[in-house]
C-alpha cells in the first residue's frame, strides 16, 4: 500500500493535480488499484509537464500495481487453509446452541481480532457471543452493552443487512451516526464488515468482523470473505434446525392426506408448534418470524383445518400423532 501511494503521489506531481485529492479515497488495496489504473490514463492523456517524470510516474505505478496484485493473490490463498479449517469445526458442531457460541470464535481463526454473532428478533440486534483476543471481559462487555436494550435494526446501518440481505463494510464507524452507538463506545471500532446469517430463508442474525490482523483495518477483501462465511454458517444452522425439530412432511404432511396436505409447508410447522403448546410470541422466536406473521398463519390453518380455536386444532394434531405411533411394548 505505500508503495501504491507514493506512486499515485508522484503521478500527481507530475500532473499538477492536488496530492491530497489523489489518496484521499485510497483505503485498501482495491482502492488503490482503482487508483493507480486513474493515474495512469491520464498520464497516457497528456505528457505532463515533465516528459521524464511521466516516465518515471508509469514505472512506479507498473512496479506499485504488480507488488498489491501478488500481496491480494498471496492473502487469498492463505486464507483458504483459514477459512477451511474454520467451516470444518463449524461443520461438526451438533447443535444450535453450540452453533451459535462456536460462530465467533471459529471467525476470529480467519485472522481477525473480534468477531460478534447476534440473533435478529423481530428485526431487533440482539447480541449473543462475543469473542475476542482482547480477552473475556470485552466480550462481556460489548454482549452486556448490546442486550440491555436490543436496538432496532431500522435505526442502524444493520438495516441494510437485515432487509437487503447483504455484507456490508464500514469505513467510517468512528464518526457514523448509524453505528450502535453502545456498543461502539465499548469497542471504539474505526472499520467493521457485517453480514447476515440466513436460515430457513429469514435473516435470523449477524455476523460482524473488527480488525483484520495482517492489515489493522477491514476492507472489501474482509467483506467477500466473510459473505462466504456467513452462507456457510447459515447453512449449518439450517441442517442443525432441521434435525432440531420433527420435520413437517414426517409430522403430518404425509400421514393424512384428508386436511393435513391442505397446509403449507409454515402452516404445519405452527401447528405442530400449537400442539406442543407454544404461544404465538414463542412460535415466532421459534420459526425466526414476526408474531404478526404467526397470527396469519394461525388464522389460515384454522379455516382450513375447520377447527374453531388453537386448542382443537392441537387436539387434531395429536390425534393423528396418536394413529402414527407403534404400540407400548409391555
Amino acid at each position: 500500500m505505500q508503495a501504491a501511494v507514493r506512486a499515485i503521489l508522484r503521478a500527481a506531481q507530475n500532473l499538477d493535480a492536488a496530492e491530497k485529492d489523489a489518496v484521499r479515497r485510497v483505503t485498501d488495496p482495491n482502492s488503490a488499484l482503482e487508483a493507480l489504473d486513474a493515474m495512469e490514463a491520464h498520464l497516457g492523456a497528456t505528457a505532463g509537464r515533465d516528459a521524464n517524470g511521466s516516465r518515471r510516474a508509469m514505472i512506479d505505478i507498473g512496479a506499485a500495481r504488480s507488488d498489491l496484485l501478488a500481496y491480494q493473490l498471496a492473502r487469498q490463498r492463505a486464507m483458504l487453509g483459514h477459512l477451511t479449517e474454520s467451516l470444518t469445526r463449524l461443520r461438526a458442531t451438533t447443535s444450535v446452541a453450540d452453533l451459535a457460541d462456536s460462530i465467533p470464535i471459529h471467525s476470529v481463526e480467519l485472522g481477525y481480532e473480534r468477531a460478534l454473532f447476534s440473533w435478529i428478533r423481530n428485526e431487533r440486534w440482539i447480541p449473543h457471543a462475543m469473542h475476542t483476543l482482547n480477552g473475556p471481559s470485552e466480550a462481556h462487555a460489548v454482549v452486556d452493552a448490546g442486550t440491555r436494550a436490543p436496538r432496532h435494526t431500522r435505526e442502524l446501518l444493520e438495516v441494510d443487512v437485515v432487509r437487503g440481505r447483504r455484507t456490508i463494510l464500514v469505513l467510517d464507524a468512528m464518526t457514523n451516526p448509524r453505528v450502535h452507538r453502545e456498543l461502539h463506545d465499548v469497542t471504539q471500532s474505526q472499520t467493521y464488515v457485517a453480514a447476515p446469517i440466513i436460515a430457513r430463508n429469514h435473516v435470523v442474525g449477524l455476523l460482524h468482523l473488527d480488525r483484520n490482523a495482517d492489515t489493522g483495518t477491514t476492507d472489501e477483501f474482509d467483506r467477500d470473505l466473510l459473505t462466504l462465511f456467513s452462507q456457510s454458517v447459515g447453512a449449518q444452522l439450517d441442517q442443525l434446525l432441521l434435525q432440531e425439530s420433527v420435520g413437517p412432511a414426517t409430522a403430518v404432511g404425509t400421514v393424512d392426506s384428508s386436511w393435513t396436505d391442505v397446509l403449507t409447508e409454515r402452516e404445519a410447522e405452527v401447528l405442530q408448534l400449537v400442539a406442543r403448546g407454544l404461544t404465538n410470541a414463542q412460535i415466532a422466536e421459534r420459526l425466526f418470524i414476526s408474531e404478526e406473521t404467526t397470527k396469519t398463519h394461525m388464522r389460515k390453518l384454522l379455516r382450513k383445518l375447520g377447527a374453531a380455536n388453537r386448542s382443537e386444532a392441537g387436539a387434531m394434531y395429536h390425534r393423528l400423532a396418536a394413529r402414527r405411533l407403534p404400540a407400548p411394548s409391555l
